[in-house]
């Protein structure tokens, strides 16, 4: 099924990993700007007028998390040739610190808060597997919690905190799995023969809502949190990707390309 889809920008330029921010003030996100630089951005939600967040940027920063008290920012930006680092931010203080990547082809993936700033997650590639480590947020403590099988990519916390729903390849296909934050109890939810990826929780925490090509394209999709009954609510042939849900509950926004163009866009929620 599709809604109706409101337009929330109009330069056309590649897009990326839309966050909800400040209790849904703000919506933060990757903006290709030129050929050289991926640039964090917010818009303002009651307006809808966009600045950047650093200015100016000095290198690429994509991929940012936000926890849902507000008390820690992440992001990623390039340190030189094709390496990664991880900033994590005390918005409080604004202190910040930096996890350099290892020498050779390195970087660090898709970060997440937990809601309270007790826990930072990640995916880091090493030795052939890319796992999910956790850490302090302090940047102490750091751990793979996947066990590496396969690739372990896009961890996203529910909203209370006790569940991360993550995708892997660890059974040959990207599929959608659930965790607790330490790891254990790894689910499947998912079983497609084509991608289910990039799964966020709903503010409820009783839903998901996630990219698949079940149906021959990149769509969005909702299910129920253990990934049961999915509803296709995009369909268009051109790509529709990385979605995020607006704290009310009610819609989503996410990145559809139109005509060869990347905007953001905001479509109802289907009830159920």
């Amino acid at each position: 099924m599709s809604s109706e889809l409101q337009r929330l920008t109009d330069d056309g330029r590649m897009k990326f990993t839309p966050i909800f921010i400040k209790d849904g003030k703000e919506l933060m996100y990757v903006d290709f700007e030129d050929p050289r630089v991926f640039r964090l951005k917010t818009m303002q939600w009651d307006n809808k007028s966009i600045k950047p967040v650093h200015d100016p940027v000095s290198a690429p920063e994509f991929d940012p998390a936000y926890s849902k008290n507000g008390k820690c920012f992440c992001f990623l930006r390039a340190v030189g040739g094709l390496q990664v680092a991880l900033f994590v931010r005390n918005t409080q203080d604004n202190s910040e610190f930096k996890i350099d990547p290892l020498p050779g082809f390195s970087g660090y993936r898709s970060p997440a808060v937990a809601p309270d700033s007790s826990l930072v997650l990640y995916s880091f590639a090493q030795n052939g597997a890319q796992d999910i480590y956790a850490m302090d947020p302090d940047g102490s403590n750091r751990r793979a919690i996947t066990g590496g099988k396969g690739i372990n990519i896009w961890p996203s916390f529910s909203p209370d905190g006790s569940s991360v729903v993550f995708t892997s390849t660890r059974d040959g296909n990207y599929e959608l799995y659930s965790m607790k934050p330490d790891g254990a109890e790894i689910t499947r939810l998912t079983n497609s023969p084509f991608q289910d990826i990039r799964a966020t929780y709903s503010p409820d925490g009783s839903r998901l809502v996630f990219t698949s090509h079940r149906d021959g394209n990149a769509e969005i999709y909702i299910a129920d949190a253990d990934g049961s009954d999915p509803v296709r609510i995009t369909n268009h042939e051109e790509r529709d990707d990385y979605a995020t849900w607006h704290p009310d509950g009610k819609s989503i926004v996410f990145v559809a390309e139109r005509d060869g163009k990347h905007d953001l866009y905001q479509i109802a929620v289907p009830s159920r």
